[in-house]
C-alpha cells in the first residue's frame, strides 16, 4: 500500500483586480495549474498571506493566516519556479514540439508581456477555449499596471486567468542585422 504524496507550499504572487496578495499556496502533486483546473472546487486557500492594494503594493493592509480566495477573481498568479504550475502532463496533453511566441497582454487592469509556449502555429481561439482550465501558463513574464506605476512583478513563470484577456498581440520578432 502507498501513502498519497503530501501536498506541499508554493510561494505564489496573487494578483485580484484591486488586491497583491503574497502569500503561500497548499497545492497538490499535480501542482498550481492542476489546482486551478479542479472543477469540483471554487476558491483557493492561502496561507500566511499579506495583502496590500495594488496601487501601493509595498503598503501591506493586512496579515492574514489563512486566506480564501475565489479562482474565478484571481487574474493572475506569479510563481517564482516553472515546476510550481505542475506536472507537464496536466499542463499540456500529448508529446508535441513547443514554439515560442513573444505576446503582450492587456487585462482591465494589468499589461503583462512574456513567452507562450504553443504547439505548432498560434491560434488564438484555442487559446481562448482550451479544456476546461480558466488559466495559461506564460514564461518570463513582466506584470505591470499602467494606472500604478509602483507595480511591477518580473516573473519566470505567470498563470494568467484568460477570462480577464481584453486584448493578446504576437510581438513579431525585430529583424536587426
Amino acid at each position: 500500500m502507498t501513502m498519497p504524496l503530501a501536498p506541499r507550499y508554493v510561494p505564489a504572487d496573487i494578483l485580484t483586480t484591486h488586491h497583491y496578495i503574497f502569500g503561500q499556496l497548499k497545492v497538490p502533486q499535480s501542482g498550481l495549474m492542476g489546482m486551478l483546473s479542479d472543477t469540483t472546487s471554487s476558491y483557493l486557500e492561502v496561507d500566511d498571506a499579506s495583502m496590500a492594494m495594488i496601487h501601493k503594493p509595498d503598503k501591506i493592509i493586512n496579515y492574514i493566516p489563512v486566506l480564501w480566495m475565489v479562482k474565478q477573481q484571481v487574474a493572475a498568479v506569479c510563481l517564482n519556479k516553472y515546476d510550481y504550475a505542475g506536472l507537464q502532463g496536466i499542463l499540456r496533453g500529448g508529446f508535441s514540439r513547443l514554439l515560442p511566441y513573444p505576446v503582450q497582454i492587456t487585462t482591465p487592469t494589468y499589461d503583462i508581456s512574456g513567452t507562450l509556449e504553443w504547439s505548432g502555429r498560434f491560434e488564438f481561439p484555442a487559446l481562448m477555449s482550451e479544456g476546461t482550465n480558466a488559466f495559461f501558463i506564460l514564461i518570463d513574464s513582466v506584470v505591470t499596471a499602467p494606472l500604478f506605476p509602483a507595480l511591477r512583478i518580473e516573473t519566470p513563470v505567470a498563470l494568467i486567468n484568460r477570462t480577464f484577456l481584453e486584448t493578446l498581440v504576437v510581438v513579431k520578432k525585430s529583424s536587426e542585422g
